[in-house]
C-alpha cells in the first residue's frame, strides 16, 4: 500500500474542504464569540444599570421624605424618565402618597395614573386602581372613582374593594347600600386592623336605628282617640224615656 500517495489524496481533500467551507467556520466563530461576548456586555451592562436605577431611587425617597413638597418636581421628573421600571413606579406610587397627605390632589391622580401606565404586574395594577378611586372619590369624581374600582378583579382585594364601594354609596346619599357593602368587606375580613371601618358600620347602624325607632308624629286628639277609644252611646228604650214635665192647672189655663 502506498501510504505517501494515500496521505497526498487527504491532504487534497481537506485542502478542498477548507477552501470550501473555511471561511463560514472562521465566519460563525467570529460570530459566536462576538453574540458571547455581547450577551456578557449587555449583562454588565442591565447590572450597572439597575445598581445606578437604585441609587438613584434611594437618593429621591430620601429627599421626598427629608422635603416632601419642596421635592416634589424633581421626583416627578424621576418618576416620568423612568416610567416602566419598577423605579420609576415606585417613585410615582411614594409621590402620590405624599401628594395626597399635602391635599395635592391632582397631582396624585397624575402619578397613580402614570404608575398604572407602566404597571405590568396584575396586583400591583390593582393596588394602583384601588388607590386611585379613592383619590378621585375624594375630588368628589364618583363615576371615575366607581369605573377604577370595577377593574379590580383578584379575590385578595375584595374586602377593600368592597369598603371603597360603601365610600362611595356613601358619597352619593345610598346608605343602605352603603352598609351592605361595609358589611361585606367587614365579612371578607375587611375589620383586621381597620377601626374605620368599624366606625363606618357602627355610623350607619346608628341612623338607620333611629329612623326606624322615630314614632310617629300624631296630634294630642288623635292620640287620645288611639290610646282610649270612645264607646259608642247605649240606645235608649221607649221604657226609659225621660217623662214629660206636667203643667200646673195655671198654665192650663
Amino acid at each position: 500500500m502506498d501510504f505517501n500517495s494515500t496521505e497526498e489524496q487527504q491532504l487534497e481533500t481537506l485542502k478542498r474542504w477548507w477552501a470550501e467551507y473555511g471561511k463560514s467556520i472562521i465566519l460563525g466563530a467570529v460570530v459566536g464569540l462576538g453574540g458571547l461576548f455581547g450577551w456578557r456586555y449587555y449583562q454588565d451592562n442591565q447590572v450597572e444599570t439597575r445598581a445606578a436605577g437604585a441609587d438613584n431611587f434611594a437618593n429621591i425617597s430620601t429627599k421626598l421624605a427629608a422635603q416632601g413638597p419642596d421635592a416634589f418636581t424633581e421626583v416627578a421628573a424621576f418618576a416620568e424618565q423612568n416610567q416602566g421600571n419598577n423605579y420609576g413606579e415606585m417613585a410615582a406610587l411614594l409621590l402620590a402618597g405624599e401628594a395626597a397627605k399635602a391635599n395635592q390632589l391632582p397631582l396624585a391622580q397624575q402619578q397613580l395614573e402614570l404608575a398604572l401606565a407602566g404597571s405590568k404586574d396584575a396586583a400591583i395594577s390593582e393596588t394602583i386602581r384601588l388607590r386611585l378611586a379613592r383619590v378621585l372619590l375624594a375630588q368628589d369624581k364618583a363615576d371615575e372613582a366607581q369605573a377604577q374600582l370595577n377593574g379590580v378583579k383578584q379575590e385578595a382585594f375584595s374586602a377593600l374593594r368592597s369598603e371603597i364601594q360603601g365610600d362611595l354609596y356613601a358619597a352619593k346619599g345610598n346608605t343602605d347600600e352603603a352598609y351592605l357593602a361595609y358589611q361585606a368587606a367587614a365579612e371578607a375580613g375587611g375589620l383586621n386592623n381597620n377601626p374605620a371601618l368599624k366606625l363606618k358600620l357602627d355610623n350607619l347602624a346608628t341612623a338607620n336605628a333611629d329612623v326606624v325607632a322615630s314614632p310617629v308624629v300624631t296630634s294630642s286628639a288623635d292620640a287620645a282617640t288611639d290610646v282610649a277609644p270612645t264607646e259608642p252611646a247605649a240606645e235608649s228604650t221607649p221604657s226609659e224615656a225621660s217623662p214629660a214635665v206636667a203643667t200646673s192647672e195655671s198654665d192650663k189655663v
